[in-house]
């Protein structure tokens, strides 16, 4: 009997004990702001080894930016190594981890939505191009129909329009055609085949 009181006794002292200590502790981080504050100089640290991107619309994503490359900026999530890719003509400036800061884009520009391509320009007149980069080649081919209801003019409109299209895929500006062949003999079916070169304004 007195075994098991001794026992008793001992449990309940222990419990007592413990009960004690985790007070100790939520009196410890309560009255102990710099506690707190600890937690926060390791974000704000965590965040300084990352590069910031402002965007136009006020987003703002702390990343690691691999590259910019034509209309495209390349950068990772901290901790991944994934590379993922948005417009860099969405972003106003990067401040990179290093201090730096980079101009990307003043104010938004107007961004062409992909396959909108009547904004596309045609042109063959390499003095248009000059100082642009060039962003692809490209060729387009228009065939008519065996009943000869196509001419030469129709099927070079067409062929343009396709030349267009395929530009606006790429975010190309503008296309300087360098060739142009028709075959417009008896008895084949006629065609219109165009080259060219995309290039965009930056």
């Amino acid at each position: 009997m007195i075994r098991i009181l001794l026992v008793l006794l001992t449990v309940l002292l222990f419990n007592v004990n413990s009960n004690a200590q985790l007070k100790d502790i939520k009196v410890d981080v309560k009255n102990n702001p710099d506690a707190y504050k600890v937690e926060e100089d390791t974000i704000k640290k965590e965040v300084q080894k990352t590069d910031i991107i402002y965007q136009h619309d006020s987003t703002i994503l702390y990343v690691i930016v691999k590259k910019i490359y034509l209309n495209d900026l390349y950068y990772s999530l901290p901790g991944e190594n994934k590379v993922n890719k948005m417009d860099q003509r969405l972003v106003h400036k990067i401040e990179y981890s290093t201090g730096k800061i980079e101009i990307l884009n003043e104010t938004p520009p107007d961004i062409r939505e992909v396959g909108d391509y009547r904004k596309v320009k045609v042109t063959e007149n390499p003095d248009d191009v000059d100082g642009l980069i060039e962003v692809a080649k490209l060729e387009a081919k228009a065939e008519g129909s065996d009943r000869g209801y196509s001419t030469p003019k129709s099927l070079d409109r067409t062929a343009v329009i396709i030349l267009r299209r395929k530009a606006a895929l790429i975010n190309a500006n503008i296309i300087l055609i360098t060739e142009r062949k028709s075959n417009v003999a008896f008895g084949e079916i006629p065609s219109v085949t165009l080259q060219g070169i995309a290039y965009s304004y930056r």
